[in-house]
């Protein structure tokens, strides 16, 4: 059995009940700050990757895609070119070179198509590759087609050139 201890009210008539002291959980707490029991003098911080509203009894995770600070009221989802892809998170990671996320809140990050690149991290979207280049998927630059090979513009591999036709 949990005891609430009350102290008297000063110049209060006997028939009144004495007021709680310090306060009860329906005293509440502000967002980012919990109070899980009755009596508690302070409300609790909740961590970052954690969040609260108004009046909590406890924190909740922040889901994959979204990261929070200490003393959260809400999550914020992770930028374009960022992900997180577990829970509790305090901060969201870059996409690396060769892939990239196009919206916020991405739980993963995306390889670049072949024919495209990305060669900075967190990037947002792929480049197509320039006519004499060519890239797999995943790739953080073009490679520049070989001596007597030739290719279009987001291309996937080199040709050969025709016979009598040369190439730098």
């Amino acid at each position: 059995d949990r005891q609430i201890h009350l102290r008297p009210t000063p110049n209060a008539p006997r028939n009144e009940a004495p007021l709680p002291f310090p306060f009860l959980k329906s005293h509440h707490s502000p967002a980012g700050k919990y109070a899980s029991e009755d009596g508690q003098s302070e409300c609790t911080s909740c961590a970052a990757g954690l969040f609260s509203a108004d009046a909590a009894t406890q924190c909740s995770n922040c889901t994959s895609g979204k990261y929070s600070a200490a003393e959260a009221s809400t999550c914020t989802d992770c930028s374009v070119g960022y992900y997180m892809s577990r829970q509790r998170a305090s901060a969201c990671l870059a996409c690396g070179a060769g892939s990239y996320a196009s919206s916020e809140g991405s739980t993963a990050c995306t390889d670049c198509p072949a024919g495209y690149h990305s060669s900075s991290t967190g990037a947002s979207s792929c480049a197509a590759c320039d006519s004499g280049y060519y890239s797999g998927s995943g790739e953080a630059s073009c490679t520049k087609c070989s001596g007597g090979e030739y290719s279009g513009v987001n291309a996937t591999t080199c040709q050969l050139c025709p016979v009598g036709r040369t190439s730098p």
